[in-house]
């Protein structure tokens, strides 16, 4: 998959949800796709609800790294 499809799949994605988040927040979520897309990686569902509870302000990034490094028994 190129990192076009990668882009389109994951904006895809995220348009399921775009009633609920502003379209600032739509624009930012935006933005970390297309950068991540460009390094030929893909923002899967999951990382997309994450950004979206992020920019609701219902969690902060060092909470879902937490959780992440729990689930892998690292921390």
């Amino acid at each position: 998959m190129t990192w076009e499809q990668k882009k389109a799949q994951s904006i895809a994605i995220l348009d399921t949800y775009k009633d609920e988040i502003s379209q600032e927040a739509y624009d930012r979520i935006l933005y970390v796709i297309g950068t991540q897309a460009i390094e030929d990686m893909f923002v899967d569902e999951e990382s997309i609800k994450n950004l979206i509870r992020v920019e609701k302000g219902e969690t902060i990034t060092e909470e879902i790294i937490q959780s992440y490094k729990r689930s892998w028994g690292v921390a």
